[in-house]
């Protein structure tokens, strides 16, 4: 009888610790493990180069920042990506879990679900993008841990917004609620984002506009700060855009 494949005891500790717990094995040497009481599933391998992982999104784990990965991804999973050692397995894997609970298509449909409670008449525009809003900043409030994504300080949470990279008003409707086109910020870098006196590299690295004066930078420590807390593949696109759209020179 062919002896059990396991998990080693730290990649089990990864999964359990970031939310998901371990379900069956699949095919090939892939693990199945999911999150309680939702359909979510994500694969977990071993491999000799680290741990590999597969979603059912595609291109998901290029997002999170996981090397595209060369072995088939088990039946249901569209995608694959490597993760090269524990450090990297913990952060996407916290990452992944908030990006699966939170995914586009699920902030919709709470949207949805809030505005179904309003009478009728009162669903504006207006109402409309107030909740999208406030579901979109519940989803970074998750992804950024609860702290500015640039300062990193444990600000009560009515100081920290929710900004669009690519504003709502010319977004799409799966732009608008995708986490990757958000930045949980103070309020005074907030405002300085949305009106594109400050923006950032690809890189997360901190561009400070030239209309800001020495004062003002001195002021809000813009000076003190170089880059937001982490930056992930999926962020890039919105950033750009925000560089040359938004950002003043």
């Amino acid at each position: 009888m062919p002896r059990e494949m396991k998990l080693p005891t730290l990649v089990v500790k990864a999964l359990t610790d970031s939310g998901y717990d371990l379900l069956s094995t699949a095919e090939d040497g892939w693990f199945l493990a999911g999150i309680s009481g939702t359909p979510i599933r994500v694969a977990v391998r071993v491999s000799g180069q680290g741990v590999l992982l597969a979603g059912p999104e595609p291109n998901a784990m290029e997002r999170i920042g996981l090397i595209p990965a060369l072995q088939q991804p088990p039946r249901g999973m569209a995608s694959a990506g490597l993760a090269a050692d524990a450090a990297q397995l913990y952060d996407v894997l916290r990452v992944l879990h908030s990006l699966q609970t939170h995914p586009a298509s699920v902030l919709s449909a709470k949207v949805e679900a809030r505005l179904a409670a309003i009478p009728a008449t009162e669903r504006t525009n207006e109402v409309r993008q107030r909740i999208g809003q406030d579901v979109f900043r519940e989803a970074l409030l998750e992804l950024w841990e609860g702290r500015c994504a640039l300062s990193g300080s444990d600000l009560p949470l009515s100081l920290l917004r929710a900004s669009h990279a690519k504003p709502w008003s010319l977004a799409d409707d799966n732009e608008r609620l995708d986490p990757f086109n958000g930045l949980l910020l103070a309020v005074h870098y907030d405002a300085l984002f949305d009106q594109g006196l400050i923006t950032f590299g690809d890189d997360g690295s901190l561009l400070v506009s030239s209309l800001l004066s020495q004062d003002a930078r001195k002021t809000l420590h813009l000076d003190d700060l170089t880059s937001l807390r982490f930056i992930l593949p999926g962020h890039i696109e919105y950033l750009n855009f925000h560089r040359k759209n938004i950002a003043k020179q």
